[in-house]
């Protein structure tokens, strides 16, 4: 590391990395010019679908101008935590109806966020002067730029994050400080590798994705995850080919070259043991189940992604 911020930048990466973090970069809190015309461009299209939240003037401003946090951020710490595993792997190759990976274990709301408050706690410690303050979702921050701009991942075509040696199955943590950084060295930067292949385009049925650009409103985790708008099964619901998927879709990582070849073959796994799979999943009697009560899908779910969602638009999802 040869930049002058590279004792700072080598104790923040000890504190995440003893944290269980998988990935840490750097760069400016600051979202680019060419992400926020995009992005008035995606909501005045209605490409975030029913997700009203995403267009609200109060989650704007913080997303694009980083407002109302209590201080102003110069500088963002990017964390990737991976939670595939070869567990997971042979679980959904036997699934019928199947759930995205990162659904199986516990919710990572949970874990990041514990994992994150300690990092915080420790950095508050060191530098008592500043201040730091972490996402996992729970801000309307954009993520999913910040971690692009840290240049430790690029951004595929279809819009998911990609790592060179990790693929792209990883949760996103970001921690928000007053305290200037400086960028992730030169040396640990990677660039675009997505070439010509277009295998995440042609593999969704429902024609959510173009090259870099995702249509929310048309993407089978939007259908089955952020489409609350009825728990009935519609006409316009079973109109989509949703390939047997119940919660999310992992159809555009799962034919990706950096996840179905150098994940597997540098044999990637999750450090954090409540990311695998719940017991439960393995049983058959269970996936056979086209029904839950409220209560057996509180005792299934409780802790996990899933849990939010509710238990009317679980049984909605699991007509096909």
């Amino acid at each position: 590391m040869t930049n002058s911020y590279s004792t700072i930048q080598s104790q923040i990466k000890s504190l995440c990395e003893k944290e269980g973090f998988s990935f840490v970069g750097f760069t400016k809190a600051k979202i680019p010019e060419k992400d926020l015309s995009y992005l008035e461009r995606w909501i005045s299209e209605k490409r975030h679908g029913n997700m009203d939240w995403f267009a609200k003037d109060h989650a704007l401003s913080i997303r694009n101008r980083f407002e109302n946090l209590g201080f102003t951020p110069v500088s963002a710490i990017c964390l990737g935590f991976v939670y595939r595993s070869e567990t997971s792997e042979e679980l959904l190759s036997h699934m019928e109806k199947k759930v995205s990976r990162y659904a199986l274990g516990t919710d990572y709301h949970i874990v990041l966020r514990k994992k994150g408050n300690q990092i915080v706690k420790e950095l508050k410690e060191l530098y008592p002067d500043f201040k730091f303050r972490q996402s996992v979702d729970s801000l309307p921050i954009a993520e999913k730029i910040l971690t692009r701009e840290s240049g430790v991942v690029w951004q595929g075509k279809h819009t998911n994050l990609i790592h060179p040696k990790l693929g792209s199955y990883f949760f996103l943590s970001i921690i928000l400080t007053d305290l200037e950084l400086g960028e992730t060295p030169k040396e640990e930067k990677t660039t675009d590798h997505c070439g010509s292949c277009r295998r995440c385009l042609d593999i969704c049925p429902t024609n959510a994705l173009e090259p870099y650009q995702i249509d929310a409103s048309k993407c089978i985790s939007y259908l089955t995850i952020e489409d609350r708008s009825t728990s009935e099964v519609t006409d316009s619901f079973m109109e989509w080919d949703r390939k047997g998927w119940v919660y999310g879709c992992d159809l555009c990582q799962e034919v990706c070259p950096w996840n179905e070849g150098i994940a597997k073959r540098n044999q990637v796994e999750t450090r954090e043991m409540s990311f695998l799979p719940r017991e439960f999943w393995k049983e058959n009697t269970f996936l056979e189940k086209n029904f839950l009560t409220e209560e057996e899908f509180h005792t299934y779910f409780r802790d996990s992604a899933i849990e939010r969602i509710g238990v009317s638009i679980w049984n909605r999802n699991q007509v096909t």
